[in-house]
Parts: C-alpha cells; structure tokens; sequence
C-alpha cells in the first residue's frame, strides 16, 4: 500500500486500473466510502460506483501512487 492506511482512502482522488469486472476499468472519482469488500466512488457526473475491492487496484490520481484494494488490511 505504500503508506496510505485504509483510514486514509476516503476522500482520495483514483482512478480503477485493475479489475477483474471489465466495467469497473477506468472509473474516476473521489472515494466516499470503503467497507470490507466494496469501494463506493463518487464520479464527477454526480454517480457513485460501487467497486468490488477483490482483485482491484485504483492509481491515486496526481501520483503515481497505486492501491491494490482486494489485498489490504481492514
């Protein structure tokens, strides 16, 4: 994780660069909430995605920073 505790994840800017969902790729937004298994993602158009974290993996937006989501610690 590199430092970024998952107390920290709400409120950071991602974008979904892994899944094993084809739709999730590419979704961009502020995470608004994290739970065990799901990311909720408020998007710039005003919806919220909700990403299954299991295989997933967001880069921070404005670095080069990447989450694998499925594989932190809760």
């Amino acid at each position: 994780m590199d430092g970024i505790m998952v107390a920290e994840w709400v409120g950071l800017r991602v974008r979904i660069i892994r899944s094993p969902n084809p739709n999730f790729l590419g979704i961009e937004g502020e995470i608004a909430l994290e739970s065990q298994n799901m990311v909720h993602i408020l998007c710039d158009d005003g919806n919220r995605k909700i990403v299954q974290k299991k295989g997933a993996s967001a880069l921070v937006c404005g670095s080069e920073k990447i989450i694998e989501l499925g594989k932190a610690l809760v």
